[in-house]
């Protein structure tokens, strides 16, 4: 009788256990929520990019004596694909070791990427002068990385003033070469068709 109890407990024991387990199993797996998936935006570190062709490399200005008075205006594209924070355009004279930052803003009436910044006037006297300005900009995304453009050189000058006189001496002298030059034409012309005309011999 006992024996038989025995077995008896054994066999429910062996199909109780792996139905407890099972079952766990299914309230621990009703119980785990799947997490979604993150997202990653890969961001460039290199600081935002620079297009300095708005920058003019030399400006000759008219001939002239009397004073004249000039703006340095800085202007440049700065791109970024994180976006632009803040744009800043440092300058000097070339004969100078000082440099002046100046904060650019956004050129409303251009392209949304242009920065202008006119921080200086400055008059010039004389005929004849050359004035060079070194121009550096910096610039910051909106992730706080930093970039700095290569120095650019911009050269304003005045040449001598031509007078009225001098126009009107030139004028003159280059007439009177072209008159030397149809004389000495119309001479050769008649040289050589004296050459190639015919002899006539009468006897």
């Amino acid at each position: 009788m006992r024996r038989t109890i025995a077995v008896v407990w054994v066999i429910t024991l062996t199909l109780t256990v792996p139905v407890l387990l099972v079952s766990r199993a299914g309230e621990v797996g009703m119980t785990i929520e799947s997490s979604p998936l993150s997202s990653f935006q890969v961001c460039q570190t290199s600081g935002p990019s620079f297009d300095l062709t708005s920058m003019p490399g030399f400006v000759d200005l008219i001939p002239g004596s009397e004073p004249v008075t000039l703006t340095l205006e800085l202007r440049v594209e700065v791109t970024d694909p994180d976006g632009v924070s803040v744009v800043i355009g440092s300058y000097k004279n070339e004969s100078s070791s000082d440099w002046t930052n100046v904060t650019m803003l956004e050129d409303l009436s251009g392209s949304p990427d242009d920065y202008v910044a006119k921080p200086l006037n400055y008059t010039m006297v004389g005929t004849n002068w050359i004035v060079i300005w070194d121009v550096i900009f910096y610039a910051n995304d909106s992730l706080g990385n930093w970039n700095t453009s290569d120095m650019h050189k911009m050269s304003v000058c005045r040449q001598g003033y031509i007078s009225a006189f001098a126009v009107v001496a030139l004028a003159t002298a280059l007439m009177v070469m072209v008159v030397i030059t149809l004389l000495l034409s119309l001479l050769y012309m008649i040289h050589r068709h004296r050459r190639s005309s015919p002899v006539l011999i009468y006897s």
